[in-house]
């Protein structure tokens, strides 16, 4: 497993239900998913100049009655981690009961914030809630980091919140993650250095786009012109960096993806993501991949997840998404770690044997 994942509390747990997973799908075909993500909101504190999600007129935070469901039902059909994100998922006043729920049920549970209130409280809810990693955001510097989230002050509470966590949320992972984009390109050295002397794992993603919503009055678009060759070097930069959590494969496909040029290997392949990931909205819908799917004509939830999963619709969705090449054009690291890392033929092509070729 990548190391963004924290398995190390549930290792036993993780490896049955990957070794079960295999055996039913290359068996029986009838697998149900090992890792979700949750957008448990579109409501958030920042206004990122690279999301737009929160520019969707239609707000929302997905029920809790209806998130225990989901849990469950995952849980009995063999997942094993979950990931909770938004918007802001502290900006839900009972979300620790959401965490605390993911964690009775789920070996491995992740949460992404952007950290302006995680103060020492939100960290001592983390720690007592048990959650195993927790995904927090820097941008560059202070003045590039402000920029890019909109707000004076971010920076540090941002800082603020990973010693927080170090102090009162002991054995939780930390990763920091960045975006790399055409206005921090030159202050990524010093941001890595940065979050080294953290003493936290460091993340990278490349910027992508949001779809626009429908009613959506903000415009919205985003810059992807960027100098690849600086793209290049920082890449080889990181490749030495041990606090980098990012394979090596997705790594260097990062310049490629910004010179439109993700065609070979992974990105030439049948995706097999489907098969073992899924995705809820705060609208209480379930997508087998919600990129692939352009954010839309999800699967409401009322159904039952192992209804959904099974049903010849969402496998023939899962079948159709197996050519979509939706990665190519939004690289997204939630979507390409997993598949490099999962199922056990991935892992061994991509992070095993690229080791000695």
């Amino acid at each position: 497993m990548s190391r963004i994942v924290n398995i190390r509390k549930s290792l036993p747990s993780v490896v049955y239900r990957a070794g079960a997973w295999h055996l039913m799908h290359y068996l029986t075909g009838r697998a149900g998913p090992m890792a979700a993500t949750f957008q448990l909101t579109n409501r958030c504190n920042l206004r990122c100049v690279m999301c737009n999600i929160p520019n969707n007129p239609r707000q929302a935070v997905l029920d809790l009655g209806d998130f225990k469901k989901i849990i469950g039902e995952l849980s009995r059909i063999g997942c094993c981690y979950a990931s909770l994100s938004g918007g802001e998922v502290l900006t839900i006043n009972n979300f620790f009961e959401y965490l605390r729920e993911a964690k009775r049920h789920i070996p491995s549970v992740n949460t992404v914030t952007n950290g302006v209130l995680l103060d020492e409280a939100a960290a001592r809810e983390f720690w007592s809630a048990g959650v195993d990693s927790v995904s927090l955001s820097l941008d560059g510097m202070e003045r590039s980091h402000e920029f890019t989230r909109g707000l004076a002050g971010s920076f540090k509470k941002t800082v603020g919140a990973i010693e927080n966590l170090k102090r009162y949320a002991p054995g939780i992972k930390i990763v920091v993650n960045t975006v790399i984009s055409p206005w921090n390109i030159d202050e990524l050295y010093e941001l890595t250095d940065f979050v080294e002397r953290l003493g936290v794992l460091h993340k990278f993603q490349p910027l992508n786009e949001h779809p626009v919503f429908e009613g959506q009055k903000k415009a919205y678009s985003v810059n992807r012109d960027i100098d690849i060759d600086k793209v290049r070097n920082f890449i080889s930069h990181l490749l030495r960096k041990k606090t980098v959590a990012n394979s090596a494969y997705f790594l260097r496909a990062i310049p490629d993806y910004f010179a439109g040029e993700n065609r070979r290997g992974l990105f030439g392949e049948r995706c097999l993501l489907p098969y073992f990931f899924c995705e809820f909205r705060e609208d209480g819908l379930m997508y087998p991949c919600l990129g692939g799917k352009g954010w839309g004509h999800g699967y409401p939830v009322e159904r039952g997840v192992e209804n959904i999963f099974f049903s010849p619709e969402y496998r023939e969705d899962i079948r159709r998404l197996e050519g979509c090449r939706f990665c190519q054009k939004s690289f997204s690291v939630c979507y390409i770690e997993p598949r490099v890392n999962f199922p056990v033929t991935s892992f061994l092509k991509y992070r095993v044997l690229r080791r000695f070729l």
